[in-house]
């Protein structure tokens, strides 16, 4: 018997809805599930809140951020190096690769203690290892220690006799101890090794300098940057070298590419002023000298070197306040020169007793130092005092000195 079906209709019939009992069976699902929550609350809260939280941030490996370190040392920037090479020392203290970076950078950010310490915890864990010899031996060298660091240098040698930031070391060392001589021959054998090192380059061009070899040391400073463009120390020192033999335009481009490099160097800044005061562009020179005391005002350097050329050009109010600066920042070595000029500077803004004060006060300083000529122009500056009818009573009074 064949069965004949409907097509119109579905094939399987749809049983019939109850939206009541739907909902009654809705609302008791959702009763168990709230019990259930209320019951294991203590184990459902920490789920809940880790839901709102971000997943936390994964904190790099040493070597990650040793590798960082080098990416950021190739691109100039020893200051984030060093903060990414002591956070790689302390997750793996013990890592003498780590360590000996760590020092590298501590010694061209000029801490000098801090790397000769690492040198000495690299020598505590394994007194044989030449990294920890030569960041002492560098440490001291740049301290101006040269008669320490020259037989620390040679023990190392005898350790590694290729290790070239040794020879670098020995090199600088034996020129700060006037031994010329030796100083080249560590170098050359150094190059023996390794024409590479942009360090040794530079320690040699340093020994050829103090031999009076000045185009083969420009050559090799400048190989030296090509090796490592970032480094703004040997621009600065091809820079002064090019500048000390008058040849002034190339001493004025590095000094622009260092600031191309670096677009705050306050240093960079100074020696572009004096470069410019030098060549007689008095008002570009006085524009440098601006910038570099509003980027490092602490330079006493740059004080005095901006509160001469406002002393030149006789705005002595300017120049007060700039030799004034100087002397406020100045650890000892400026404070003959700001003084005396400080005192000419108050005289000629009207202040008779003050620059009278202070021009006795530098007398004193300049014939304890026998300086004949600082000497002359004080004296010049106090006859001037007591010869102004404005300054009778300055010049009559007792001197005493000010701070």
């Amino acid at each position: 018997m064949r069965i004949k079906r409907d097509y119109s209709q579905p094939f399987f019939r749809q049983p019939k809805r109850h939206p009541i009992r739907n909902i009654l069976f809705a609302v008791f699902l959702g009763l168990l599930l709230g019990l259930g929550v209320l019951w294991q609350w203590d184990l459902v809260e920490p789920a809940l809140q880790s839901l709102g939280r971000e997943a936390p941030t994964p904190t790099p490996s040493a070597s990650e951020l040793a590798t960082r370190a080098a990416e950021r040392l190739l691109a100039g920037d020893l200051t984030d190096a060093e903060a990414l090479l002591a956070r790689a020392v302390e997750q793996v203290p013990s890592n003498f690769s780590y360590l000996y970076e760590h020092g590298r950078v501590l010694i061209d950010l000029g801490r000098y203690d801090e790397a000769h310490a690492i040198g000495e915890t690299i020598s505590d864990l394994d007194p044989r290892d030449a990294r920890g010899i030569a960041l002492k031996a560098s440490a001291l060298t740049w301290q101006g220690q040269p008669s320490s660091a020259i037989p620390i240098a040679l023990s190392g040698l005898e350790r590694n006799p290729r290790f070239t930031l040794l020879h670098a070391t020995l090199t600088r060392a034996y020129v700060d101890a006037e031994r010329w001589a030796e100083a080249l021959e560590a170098g050359e054998r150094g190059l023996s090794i390794s024409t590479s090192d942009s360090d040794l380059l530079r320690a040699y061009a340093y020994a050829l300098q103090s031999v009076g070899s000045y185009d083969e040391a420009a050559r090799y400073l400048q190989s030296a940057i090509e090796l490592r463009p970032s480094f703004l120390p040997t621009h600065f020192e091809l820079a002064g070298l090019h500048l000390a033999r008058d040849e002034d335009q190339s001493a004025i481009d590095l000094y622009d590419r260092i600031l191309s490099l670096d677009q705050r160097n306050a240093r960079a800044m100074l020696r572009l002023c004096l470069a410019y005061r030098k060549v007689g562009e008095f008002a570009r020179a006085l524009g440098f000298c601006k910038d570099s005391v509003d980027n490092d005002p602490s330079d006493p350097e740059a004080q005095f070197q901006l509160a001469m050329l406002y002393y030149r050009e006789r705005q002595f109010e300017a120049s007060r306040a700039a030799f004034q600066r100087c002397l406020d920042y100045d650890d000892g070595f400026y404070d003959l020169s700001c003084r005396y000029r400080l005192g000419l500077s108050r005289y000629y803004t009207g202040d008779c007793t003050g620059g009278w004060t202070l021009l006795r006060d530098s007398l004193t300083l300049a014939q304890a130092a026998a300086d004949a000529g600082t000497i002359s122009n004080i004296l010049q500056g106090l006859e001037a005092i007591e010869a102004d009818p404005q300054c009778v009573e300055a010049a009559a009074a007792p001197v005493s000195v000010q701070d």
